[in-house]
């Protein structure tokens, strides 16, 4: 089998196969799933402020280290000048911290709720980009992601345009509105990956029957990135039948799916084995998991059965046997019940016909993109195999939906080395550039791969000058993207320009000697200029 790191195997020789805002708690929103514990119960404070109750104590979240089950907001306090939301109309406000180091210019928060509040809550919001290890208050005004927590208790999103090599801090937020329930709040928090069976045409293969494959649906998003939105393959023409509106093609709220699927080559009878559900996030009743088989393709999908939702932990369930017809493929979707995140096991049954499966054509390993020292896009992926693979096509898109042709490259045939891929986008587009990597057989057959997206706007980062108020000299420190020229300006509060010139900048952590000497007493601005992109910092001259 042709898996990407999130899924393991086990032989059934080895291993048997286990089976092993309203102001009560979460608000149901429309497209919610939330069911109304039985028995909500206050939690007993621990009476001592959380080591990452300051900003400057954040905790550091690892990307892909899994998620921290241990967030709460147990007697936290709120510092004075931190950024926060009444939300709640004079209610009392707590927060706690988290940071994260940007490896990827896309990443995927995850975080539930894992306790019973009286109150909507937490509230959470991103900053960033800041200085590693610091960028503490304030922050206001670098804000990426803003969310009240009113619905699912899990909540799923892929953060975009994100700053490679800079830190991010994630400020939790709960709500004491008083009442019988919590008022602190408790939850699970991570950064991850993005997966790329995160949507049905970048599916996982199965390429083996009667084997047990281990799986988890934990850093996944909504396969578009829309909480709730059950139209799976984009198609309207296809709705399930038990669907209320046309197009949906579950009639559940999908919030993290992963999506796997196998091709017969001849005809005959199968069936699917669902079980191992463990180690869910979610408190009952809001746990579990759900999954649904289709027969189609990734953009025409069919329902043959729905698993019970939730299915929940230790339960197991085995679809009935369903006819494949050759060369028909058939999918398979497991997204988490209320947002909740849970590992899994799932087998495919050969009854009839025998198991006789096409082979996976890539085993992708991975797939990037990154600003390089000319300012143009340096896109890489590597494949650990290759299996009757004729070409690689890149394409480009600056709204992630609509894209056009950038490059095609020869695949490797068939191969079971490892192989490394690299194009080049000259000319990316001014903001985020999405690029999607499909692989075509020779055949003809062509598959999605994968998408990965940069950003190109904020060229300069983190400008600042030191010291200030100035004398005859300073020096102005600050990130930039690429080497090359950069553009230095200095201007009076009317707009005179009092200084023009070029500097040389190495991409990274810069600092440059300016010369204010000449230049009376008063206050400035400096303007730093890339690519057409201009950052400014204000100073005093005595």
């Amino acid at each position: 089998m042709k898996m990407n790191y999130r899924i393991n195997r086990i032989q059934l020789a080895v291993l048997p196969l286990l089976i092993c805002v309203t102001n009560i708690g979460f608000s149901q929103s429309i497209t919610s799933e939330w069911i109304a514990p039985i028995k909500p119960v206050k939690s007993t404070p621990v009476k001592a402020a959380p080591a990452n109750d300051d900003c400057s104590s954040a905790n550091t979240l690892t990307i892909d280290a899994g998620l921290d089950l241990t967030g709460t907001t147990f007697d936290a306090t709120l510092q004075v000048g931190e950024c926060y939301t009444n939300y709640g109309g004079g209610a009392s406000e707590h927060t706690v911290w988290y940071r994260f180091n940007a490896n990827n210019d896309s990443l995927v928060f995850a975080i539930n709720k894992t306790n019973y509040t009286n109150c909507v809550s937490p509230h959470v919001r991103i900053y960033g980009p800041v200085a590693v290890g610091g960028g503490c208050l304030p922050t206001c005004g670098t804000e990426i992601y803003n969310l009240l927590h009113n619905g699912d208790p899990g909540q799923h999103t892929l953060l975009t345009s994100l700053t490679v090599g800079l830190d991010y801090l994630i400020q939790v937020q709960d709500l004491d509105c008083g009442g019988p329930n919590d008022g602190h709040v408790e939850f699970a928090i991570g950064i991850f990956s993005p997966p790329t069976n995160n949507i049905a045409s970048g599916a996982d293969g199965i390429d083996e029957c009667g084997v047990v494959y281990n799986g988890t649906n934990t850093g996944y998003t909504p396969e578009d990135l829309v909480p709730g939105n059950d139209n799976l393959d984009g198609n309207a023409g296809t709705t399930c039948p038990s669907c209320v509106t046309a197009g949906d093609d579950v009639p559940y709220v999908v919030n993290n799916s992963s999506w796997f699927t196998f091709c017969a080559t001849t005809t005959g009878t199968w069936n699917i084995d669902f079980s191992g559900i463990a180690n869910c996030v979610n408190a009952a009743p809001n746990y579990g998991l759900q999954m649904t088989i289709f027969r189609g393709t990734s953009t025409n999908l069919t329902v043959v059965e729905h698993a019970p939702s939730p299915s929940n932990p230790g339960s197991s369930w085995t679809s009935a046997d369903f006819a494949v017809a050759a060369g028909e493929c058939i999918f398979l979707v497991v997204d988490g019940f209320a947002g909740d995140q849970c590992d899994y096991s799932y087998t495919l049954n050969n009854v009839t016909g025998g198991c006789n499966l096409l082979s996976l054509p890539i085993e992708l390993l991975d797939f990037t993109a990154e600003i390089n020292d000319h300012n143009s896009v340096d896109i890489f992926w590597s494949t650990a195999s290759e299996t009757n693979n004729k070409t690689y096509t890149i394409e480009r898109s600056q709204d992630g939906e609509n894209y056009s042709l950038l490059n095609q490259t020869n695949g490797a045939g068939t191969s079971s080395g490892v192989h490394n891929y690299r194009t080049l986008d000259q000319y990316p587009f001014k903001g985020t550039s999405y690029y999607k990597l499909s692989q075509t057989d020779y055949n003809g057959e062509t598959r999605v791969c994968g998408i990965t997206a940069v950003n190109n706007s904020n060229s300069i980062q983190e400008l600042a000058i030191d010291p200030n108020p100035v004398t005859s000299s300073s020096r102005i420190s600050f990130n930039s993207a690429y080497t090359g020229t950069l553009h230095l300006q200095i201007f009076d509060l009317s707009g005179r320009k009092m200084s023009d010139q070029s500097i040389e900048v190495a991409k990274g952590a810069n600092r440059k000697l300016i010369n204010t000497e000449n230049i009376p007493s008063g206050m400035y601005f400096v303007v730093l200029t890339a690519g057409g992109n201009s950052e400014y910092v204000k100073f005093v001259k005595r």
